[in-house]
């Protein structure tokens, strides 16, 4: 069952990024085909899965590149031509279609050991060749996995839609090895956008000069004014030309590491990645604070993580990585979440709740609406990733959801009883099984909520959520 599911997870990963539709590219061999052959040639290679566009009688590029696939798949001289031979395999029954290509190379790549940071060896060359063929490498192709390789499998990593962890798992070695991944050109020409353009490179951008301290306003994906300002004093900074509109230039700079900000390069933050980032979580997951696999991404569930530790060190909970935080971390005296000092602090900030912590709970709650938020949760528990962030942030040291759970028991009669900043829980019961979906209250009968399968914080209202009993957490304090 394992291997089967990391198949489909390969196969799934794969096949989201199937070749757009290219121009119209004629080929010799074929002028002479009638559109009723060409139409069939695509319905059988759309059959065997080569061919994502539907037929319309035209021999183009895409329906050469199918034919190549099909070509490399079945052990044939790669053409692109309709020889004998691919003719022969296309009219076989036992002709090896594109899932089941991608099954084999699943298969072979599940069971391959992981190349990472410290690896030596022809498997790490080969992979830096096809890194620097796609252009996420410039280095040399020695076989020695070291930082620069680890920088260039997170960028592929994130490009391709997978998990940026900087190891090369099978899933990563498939989608390098043996498909058509994106390029990294390809990508920075796809992330071009200027004044007036919306959609999820303009919030990339955003984010982006956010951290390096160009953009101080909310990532909301649209470009306007104060974008096109941003943009264009990073321009300016850098040497650029301030247009104003983010073009393959401006995105090389942004992630070349290299670029002039306005922040401290000593302080990381919400938005940050790389080898630091993987540091500063692997320390944290030591002490206890953070349960989830170093993926070097300076992601909300670091953050939350962070702002833990800070509270048990009695520092400001600011949930940014600066030299005084750093420093308390990575010290031999830096407290684990099990310390007594820090269980302390930790009580300490529980018993201060009351009436500005709970508007606190609300102003960030109210502020997460919409947000990208895509976090594990306990299945007991879902939503807790995200009321758990909304309570830390607001400096409620939430640890797990027995914290919430301790801290009141207050059922729920009517959604008018719901204040902004309460915590709320929405209790199903199965045949084997209570689970509570965890929410915090906006008001005026609302909610927010994120689970690992909407991956964005929604808002509902409370009548909306199907559940058995409703209890309310966290209420302030008189």
């Amino acid at each position: 069952m394992r291997i089967q599911r990391y198949i489909a997870a390969m196969l799934a990963a794969l096949m989201l990024m199937l070749p757009a539709r290219a121009e119209n590219v004629a080929s010799e061999y074929l002028v002479n085909m009638s559109g009723e052959e060409i139409r069939a040639l695509e319905e059988r290679l759309h059959a065997l899965g080569y061919l994502s566009a539907e037929a319309d009688s035209v021999y183009d590029a895409d329906t050469r590149q199918a034919l190549e696939s099909l070509q490399q798949a079945n052990g044939l001289i790669v053409t692109g031509q309709l020889d004998d031979n691919t003719r022969a395999v296309l009219e076989d029954d036992a002709v090896i279609s594109r899932q089941s290509y991608l099954q084999r190379f699943a298969q072979t790549y599940q069971d391959m050991e992981p190349l990472q940071a410290g690896s030596v060896s022809n498997q790490v060359q080969t992979m830096q060749q096809r890194l620097i063929e796609y252009g996420y490498f410039a280095g040399n192709s020695d076989g020695v996995f070291g930082d620069a390789t680890q920088m260039a499998v997170q960028r592929f990593q994130m490009v391709n839609g997978l998990p940026v962890t900087g190891v090369a798992d099978g899933m990563t070695l498939m989608r390098l090895m043996a498909d058509v991944p994106i390029s990294w050109q390809g990508y920075l020409s796809e992330m071009s956008c200027a004044q007036g353009d919306v959609g999820l490179n303009v919030y990339v951008l955003q984010k982006r000069l956010r951290v390096m301290g160009y953009f101080e306003g909310e990532c909301t994906g649209s470009f306007g004014e104060l974008t096109q300002k941003a943009v264009a004093a990073f321009q300016s900074d850098n040497g650029l030309e301030p247009t104003g509109s983010a073009d393959t230039s401006l995105w090389e700079l942004i992630y070349s590491g290299s670029a002039v900000t306005r922040r401290r390069l000593d302080v990381l933050s919400l938005g940050d990645t790389g080898v630091n980032v993987t540091q500063i979580q692997q320390q944290l997951a030591a002490l206890g604070y953070y349960a989830r696999e170093a993926n070097g991404s300076f992601d909300r569930a670091t953050e939350t993580a962070l702002r833990l530790f800070q509270m048990a060190s009695g520092l400001s909970a600011t949930g940014v990585a600066d030299s005084d935080t750093l420093a308390a971390l990575m010290s031999d005296a830096a407290r684990p979440i099990a310390d007594p000092a820090a269980q302390e602090s930790f009580a300490a900030l529980l018993n201060q709740r009351g009436t500005e912590v709970q508007a606190r709970i609300a102003r960030v709650a109210q502020d997460m609406v919409g947000r990208e938020f895509q976090i594990d949760d306990d299945p007991l528990y879902p939503g807790f990733a995200l009321v758990q962030y909304v309570c830390v942030a607001a400096g409620l040291p939430v640890t797990a959801p027995e914290t919430l759970i301790r801290l009141a028991d207050d059922p729920v009669e009517s959604a008018d009883e719901i204040q902004p900043g309460n915590v709320v829980a929405f209790q199903t019961s199965a045949s084997d099984s209570v689970t509570m979906l965890m929410t915090v209250g906006l008001g005026d009968g609302r909610v927010i909520y994120a689970t690992p399968e909407i991956g964005w914080v929604v808002m509902s209202y409370i009548d909306q959520i199907d559940n058995d009993s409703v209890f309310r957490w966290a209420e302030a304090e008189s």
